[in-house]
């Protein structure tokens, strides 16, 4: 963990050391809960590879609805 100095607004401190105290929480983990939220935290290499093989098919046919060749794809 890092410890880091933010510089806010007295009545935004304020309002947000209610929030902690009415969450139940320090108004440090408070805040690094708040951030995480906004920025989200890492993928696994697992959820990341759900989400992609969630996601939608890519369609790889020709208008002919054919799928490509080896030569074609592998074509320089």
């Amino acid at each position: 963990m890092k410890n880091v100095t933010v510089t806010m607004d007295e009545a935004l401190l304020q309002r947000a050391r209610v929030a902690a105290a009415r969450d139940g929480k320090s108004l440090s983990k408070f805040i690094a809960e708040t951030v995480e939220q906004r920025v989200g935290r890492p993928m696994t290499q697992r959820e990341a590879l759900e989400r992609f093989l969630a996601g939608p098919l890519m369609n790889l046919t020709d208008e002919k609805g054919r799928a490509p060749t080896r030569d074609q794809i592998y074509d320089d």
